[in-house]
């Protein structure tokens, strides 16, 4: 995704777009052979609500697609996966100070390794990013040349198997 954004230029709409009209075709196959289409059908025209609590929550993951898709967009996948995390550990955080839940050592211990992990994969991306960096300043043979290059390869281990 991110060098379609990137590289390609693709929008994110457009991207969007696909990937939803994708995965429309794949869940409306699986459900009519499940069955559970016409059952689906029948209680949100029962229950209008859920038809509007359904078409609410699809409209907010559109826009947290869009901005998400702007972020990579913009800043690159690892401060798009970064987000995204940071995003479920303050749910957690958030989960605990607003609903009275006990918080004991367990629960410490595994927020600190949701940490560490997130700072580990911060770093491999970063590492990642900046090897990827250094190898840009480094001159790359055009394509003439390594067809030089690879012309002369051919012709001299031929002469040398005749």
């Amino acid at each position: 995704q991110e060098q379609l954004l990137q590289i390609a230029k693709v929008k994110t709409s457009e991207m969007i777009f696909v990937s939803n009209t994708v995965m429309c075709v794949v869940l409306v196959t699986y459900t009519v052979f499940s069955g559970e289409l016409t059952s689906a059908l029948s209680y949100c025209w029962n229950h209008r609500e859920a038809s509007l609590v359904l078409y609410l929550q699809g409209l907010c993951a559109y826009w947290g697609l869009q901005c998400y898709l702007a972020i990579i967009r913009d800043h690159g996948g690892v401060v798009g996966v970064l987000l995204a995390n940071a995003r479920k550990i303050i749910t957690i955080i958030l989960s605990f100070l607003l609903f009275s839940k006990p918080f004991n050592a367990r629960h410490f211990v595994g927020l600190v390794l949701v940490f560490v992990g997130v700072y580990l994969g911060y770093l491999s991306k970063r590492e990642v990013k900046v090897s990827l960096e250094s190898n840009k300043g480094s001159v790359k043979p055009s394509s003439a040349e390594k067809r030089r290059k690879m012309k002369v390869y051919t012709e001299g281990s031929h002469e040398h198997s005749v």
